[in-house]
């Protein structure tokens, strides 16, 4: 199959396997067939462009390169998920990988199935669907869970409906965000595991998580190895010192109004107590985009 030609790659029961509906699209692009809502097409490569609210951050270079070679010897064989935004534009729901895969293998056009959703739709399925490919690694996902509770005003069960993930899943998902930053990076880059991050939320001080991560990276800890040191009087005694050094326990209504902030913002909140009730409050992000779209929950847009 030749760079020009991608459609082979599709094979000829391709289509029995794929949703057959019919709906008309709302602008019909230019230059090309008219890409129908529900059904395979082709359209330009250039005509499409990725999802600013993609739950997947973390493109690792060898494996896309990887899947860019597949893709010029085989072409794409799952089509990408996208909507329309203009007469001659599509946004990327799902398959962002692929596109970026495509455009280095110098493809020209891309199979896409086009569906009808506003933001929220979008933003659903996407998570879903890197959910349900587990395309995310375990800190992406936690944020994915987190948007969906925050963004789309989910429970965590009507998540695990959604997804098809146990309730108490999604929960010790979230609850990672809890980490440090630099926590969350080893945790995101698979130097640390889900087990071996629960363990350090034993630990308040966020100095003692990073040693102990840092540690278990370096000295190669298993889960169990953590987990018991939590156990024993070492990690007890760690705990204990480092809560001499700390402000006094948090009132359960603050952090009951913690927890609701964090639910809203869709992000790791602090409230740091100082005299005389006074005190500030630190809400953080990741990314530009993700101040943003805070930006945005707290600040109201006026029309």
């Amino acid at each position: 199959m030749t760079k020009n030609d991608p459609r082979k790659a599709l094979g000829k029961g391709l289509q029995a396997l794929l949703p057959n509906r019919s709906t008309s699209v709302v602008f019909p692009p230019q230059g090309i067939t008219p890409a129908r809502a529900g059904s395979v097409q082709f359209i330009l490569i250039e005509q499409v462009t990725a999802n600013p609210d993609q739950p997947r951050r973390d493109f690792d270079a060898t494996a896309l390169m990887e899947l860019s070679q597949s893709i010029e010897r085989e072409g794409i064989i799952q089509p990408l998920l996208v909507r329309q935004t203009a007469p001659d534009q599509y946004q990327i729901i799902a398959g962002e990988r692929r596109w970026r895969a495509a455009k280095s293998a110098g493809l020209t056009e891309v199979p896409v199935i086009v569906r009808t959703a506003d933001d929220e739709q979008a933003l659903e399925l996407a998570i879903v669907e890197n959910i349900q490919r587990e395309d995310l690694n375990p800190i992406e996902l936690a944020m994915a869970f987190q948007r969906m509770a925050a963004e789309l005003g989910l429970s965590h069960d009507q998540i695990g409906q959604k997804t098809g993930k146990q309730r108490v899943t999604i929960t010790n998902a979230v609850r990672l965000l809890q980490l440090p930053r630099d926590v969350q990076q080893m945790i995101g880059s698979k130097q640390l595991s889900p087990g071996h991050a629960r363990a350090l939320l034993k630990f308040e001080d966020e100095d003692l998580q990073r040693e102990l991560a840092i540690r278990c990276v370096r000295e190669g800890w298993s889960v169990r190895q953590i987990e018991e040191f939590t156990r024993t009087d070492v990690g007890l005694g760690a705990r204990k010192t480092r809560g001499k050094n700390e402000p006094k326990p948090l009132d359960p209504n603050v952090k009951e109004a913690i927890s609701e902030m964090e639910r809203v913002l869709g992000t790791k909140v602090r409230i740091v107590e100082k005299a005389r009730g006074k005190g500030h409050i630190e809400i953080e992000y990741y990314s530009a985009e993700d101040l943003s779209r805070i930006y945005d929950l707290i600040v109201p847009t006026i029309n």
